[in-house]
């Protein structure tokens, strides 16, 4: 199983950032991601309030300093960004780190949410949970087409003679931050992976089964259409789930890992807030790397 590191923007300082990304890069740790924020406000029980930082900003400085791990944002909000914006972002990082770049990529806050606050103050009008998977569903198919100098012909997103976004480079795999059944089965249709944001809870072995059974089944709507069918031959390979938990500081592996084993789950993606301990990064590096 691979094991990521997910740093909190939320009251970090960019050399911390930096000097956690460097620990996991040194050994053990596959990949490093970062939120998507730009206030604090949403930060009650996730980490210290304070600020937040750009999430490519962030991983460009990181990328730079860092060889192997692999580098994204867990998850971009489409409701931020136009996906030529995040296509130009991607791009942009992965020429500081060729082969390294992962796109996460969410469906926002729904009204009413913690994370609603956050588009509330800039007078942002949060959507429901129905038009937000569908303005998913056609953002990652605006982000295939505008990879690829074509347009984007969406109900919402559309584009007209939009050309020389990206330079070339293979598009990321497109990760989506899932945590209802009904996103899970999004993300299997439409992405190269899911990641499930409930950690090692009780349905766990069945989310892991519903995006395995969705992701590898004929007829799904990703091969239903022309566009669906090139989406399958751009992913090129196969469907990734993984799992967002807590970084446990005092376990030797930063967690169990035994549930996530036992469901069939490919990657884990722990969380930590700032000041991040570094010490144990580099602990749970070498836990990883004997194991």
């Amino acid at each position: 199983m691979k094991t990521d590191l997910v740093l909190s923007p939320f009251g970090a300082e960019g050399h911390q950032m930096i000097a956690a990304a460097e620990a996991a890069d040194a050994d053990g740790w596959d990949g490093v991601w970062t939120y998507d924020h730009f206030s604090a406000l949403v930060a009650t029980g996730i980490g210290p309030r304070g600020w937040s930082r750009d999430p490519f900003v962030a991983l460009g400085a990181i990328a730079a300093r860092t060889q192997r791990l692999r580098l994204g944002v867990l998850v971009a909000n489409i409701a931020n960004r136009h996906p030529a914006q995040l296509a130009s972002a991607l791009n942009t990082l992965q020429a500081l780190a060729p082969g390294r770049v992962v796109c996460g990529i969410g469906a926002g806050a729904g009204p009413g949410t913690q994370f609603a606050a956050e588009a509330n103050a800039i007078g942002r009008t949060t959507l429901p949970v129905t038009a937000r998977r569908a303005l998913l569903v056609e953002y990652v198919a605006a982000l295939r087409s505008i990879w690829r100098d074509e347009d984007a012909d969406g109900v919402t997103i559309r584009t007209h003679g939009l050309t020389g976004v990206v330079d070339g480079a293979a598009q990321p795999p497109i990760v989506i931050g899932a945590g209802t059944d009904a996103t899970i089965r999004l993300a299997a249709e439409h992405a190269d992976g899911v990641n499930l944001v409930g950690g090692a809870g009780p349905r766990l072995a069945e989310q892991v089964a519903l995006a395995r059974t969705h992701a590898a089944a004929p007829g799904s709507e990703r091969d239903s259409d022309s566009e669906s069918q090139r989406a399958q031959e751009d992913r090129g390979r196969g469907f990734e789930v993984s799992v967002h938990a807590p970084f446990e500081v005092d376990h030797p592996g930063g967690g169990d890992l035994a549930p996530l084993l036992a469901a069939g789950v490919d990657r884990r993606t722990l969380w930590v807030t700032a000041p991040y301990p570094v010490d144990a990064i580099r602990r749970v590096g070498a836990w990883l790397t004997a194991d």
